[in-house]
C-alpha cells in the first residue's frame, strides 16, 4: 500500500533570526509584525511562477554541453569524468535560481532520451522498429530497466563524491519544482526517485534522539522543519523536548547532520483530546512512574527531494519499540491527529449528497437550525461550523454534525481504494485504527482551516498493526467503537 507521508514545510527564517524576533533583538522579520514567515516572501524566485532562467553565452553552453556529455558516457572510474561532475556540482550549489534553472535545462536537454549508451541512431526506422523501439523505452523507465542506463551511471557518479547524496537530494527536490517546465527532467528524476528508495533504504538509516543537549543546528532544523504545529518560541521548543517528552529521528550515515524526517512524543495520562492542552508550557510534568500513553502529535518529513520515499511507517514502529526499552509497562500509542483534506471535501458536497452523508436523523436536526437555508450545501455548514454561538444547543448539534461528517469523511472517503485524507492515509496504512474524533482540538487559525478545529486519534496496538491493515486492503478501515457509533 502506497504511504503518503506527512507534509513538507516551507523554508522558516534562522535560528539566529527567530530568536531575535522572539527576545526583541532585532533580526530580519519573517512576515507582517514580526511573524514567521511562511515560505511566501521568497526572494530567489522559486515557487512564484515567475522565474525566468538565466541566459548563458553560446561558449559557456557549449562548454557545459560537453562537461555534461562526459559525465553520462564515461566509465564511473573515469576521473576526468569525476572531477567534471564535481566542477558542475560545485556551480549549481553557488548559482542563483535563475542561473540553476538555465543549468536544469541544459540537464534535461541532455537526459531526455532514454539515455542507453551504444544504441545505433540508424536502428529501427521501420514501422515494426519503431514501436519495438517505443516499448523497450517504456519498460526501461522502471528500476530494473534502468539500472544499466546512462542517466543512472550519471547519478552513480554524482553519489560517489564526498557531498554527492546531500546534493543529489537537494538537486531532486528542484527538478520536482520544476518538472513541468522542464518535461525533459522526467526520466532523470524517475531514475532517482528509484535510487532513492534503494540508497535511504530503512536498513541503511539510524534512529536517533533528539534531546536538550543535542547541536544548535538540530534545534534549528527541529524548528525550520516542523509542519504540523509550528514552533513558535523559545520556551515552546524547551517544553517539546522536555524530560515528559520524547523526540526522535532518522539520519542517514553520509548526511549525519540532517534529519529525514522526525517524531514528537508526549507522555500523559489519557489518550490526548487537543493540542493546546498537549502543548501548554505551564503544565506540570508528567510523573514518568506511571505513564500510561505515548502520544504522537507531531510527524514531519524534512527532504522535499525524498518525495515518494516509503520510511515514516518505519519510524513510528522502531520510535515503539524504542519507548518499550524505556518503559516496559508503556501499552498505549496513540497520535493526535491533523485531518488537513475534511474542509475541501466537505466544501464541495452538494445538497443532497450532504443530506446523504448525515442520514435522515442528522439531516432532519440540521434542516431545524434557523441560521441555515432549508437545502444547506456542505460549504454553508462548513462556515456554520466555524462559527461561535451562544446558545448551548447549537453548540452540541455543530459538535454531533461535526464529528459525525468527520467520521463519514475518514472512514468512506477514499480515492483509488485509499482513504481520501493524507494523514489518514499514512496511518491507517501502517495498520493503525480510527479510535476517536475530537471537537475543537486544534482552535488555531490552520486548524480552523484544515477541518473546522477538529482532530483524530489514530490508535496504535502493535498486536493488531497487521490485522488493521488487511482490513484496509479489503476496504473497510479499522474503527474504535466511538467513531463507528457516528456512522
Amino acid at each position: 500500500m502506497a504511504e503518503v507521508s506527512a507534509p513538507v514545510p516551507s523554508p522558516k527564517p534562522s535560528l539566529g533570526e527567530r530568536l531575535g524576533q522572539w527576545f526583541g533583538r532585532g533580526g530580519k522579520s519573517g512576515g507582517p509584525g514580526g511573524a514567521p514567515s511562511d515560505g511566501n516572501d521568497r526572494k530567489d524566485g522559486k515557487g512564484d511562477g515567475k522565474l525566468v532562467a538565466a541566459t548563458l553565452s553560446t561558449r559557456t553552453e557549449n562548454a557545459l554541453r560537453r562537461q555534461l556529455t562526459q559525465c553520462l558516457s564515461a566509465r564511473l572510474t573515469d576521473s576526468s569524468a569525476n572531477e567534471a561532475a564535481r566542477e558542475f556540482m560545485a556551480r549549481y550549489g553557488a548559482a542563483s535560481a535563475a542561473e540553476q534553472l538555465a543549468l536544469l535545462a541544459i540537464v534535461a536537454d541532455i537526459c531526455a532520451s532514454d539515455g542507453e549508451a551504444g544504441a545505433d541512431p540508424k536502428a529501427g526506422r521501420d514501422g515494426k522498429d519503431v514501436k519495438d523501439a517505443k516499448e523497450t523505452r517504456r519498460a526501461a523507465t522502471g528500476l530494473a530497466g534502468a539500472l544499466g542506463s546512462a542517466r543512472v551511471r550519471f547519478l552513480k557518479r554524482f553519489n560517489a563524491l564526498p557531498d554527492g547524496l546531500p546534493f543529489l537530494v537537494r538537486w531532486r527536490a528542484d527538478m520536482l519544482h520544476h518538472r513541468a517546465a522542464l518535461p525533459g527532467l522526467a526520466a532523470l528524476e524517475e531514475d532517482l526517485g528509484s535510487l532513492f528508495s534503494t540508497w535511504f533504504d530503512v536498513g541503511l538509516l539510524e534512529l536517533h534522539p533528539i534531546t536538550w543537549d543535542s547541536p544548535a543546528s538540530l534545534f534549528e532544523k527541529l524548528m525550520r522543519y516542523e509542519a504540523v504545529h509550528e514552533i513558535s518560541s523559545w520556551a515552546d521548543l524547551r517544553n517539546r523536548l522536555d524530560s515528559d517528552r520524547r523526540c526522535y529521528a532518522f539520519f542517514h550515515p553520509r548526511m549525519p547532520r540532517e534529519p529525514l524526517i522526525f517524531v514528537e512524543v508526549a507522555f500523559v495520562p489519557d489518550m490526548a483530546a487537543d493540542v493546546h492542552s498537549l502543548l501548554d508550557e505551564k503544565a506540570p510534568l508528567e510523573d514518568l512512574r506511571r505513564v500510561r500513553w505515548a502520544i504522537f502529535y507531531s510527524i514531519s518529513n524534512t527532504q522535499p527531494g525524498l518525495r515518494g520515499v516509503s520510511f515514516g511507517n518505519f519510524l513510528l514502529k522502531r520510535v515503539i519499540d524504542e519507548l518499550h526499552v524505556d518503559f516496559p509497562k508503556l501499552r498505549n500509542f496513540a497520535t493526535l491527529s491533523p485531518i488537513p483534506g475534511f474542509n475541501d471535501w466537505l466544501r464541495q458536497l452538494g445538497a443532497q449528497t450532504l443530506a446523504e452523508v448525515l442520514g435522515p436523523k442528522r439531516a432532519k436536526l440540521l434542516a431545524q437550525e434557523p441560521s441555515l437555508t432549508a437545502q444547506a450545501t456542505g460549504a454553508q455548514v462548513m462556515a456554520w461550523l466555524q462559527t461561535s454561538p451562544e446558545r448551548k444547543s447549537v453548540q452540541a448539534l455543530q459538535r454531533t454534525l461535526g464529528e459525525a461528517l468527520a467520521a463519514y469523511y475518514l472512514a468512506r472517503e477514499s480515492v483509488r481504494g485509499q482513504p481520501r485524507d493524507p494523514v489518514a492515509r499514512f496511518h491507517l496504512g501502517n495498520g493503525a485504527r480510527v479510535e476517536r474524533i475530537n471537537w475543537h482540538a486544534d482552535l488555531s487559525k490552520k486548524g480552523a482551516k484544515q477541518s473546522c478545529g477538529m482532530m483524530v486519534n489514530y490508535l496504535y496496538e502493535p498486536d493488531e498493526l497487521d490485522a488493521n491493515l488487511q482490513r484496509l486492503i479489503d476496504g473497510q478501515p479499522a474503527l474504535g467503537r466511538a467513531v463507528a457509533r457516528l456512522l
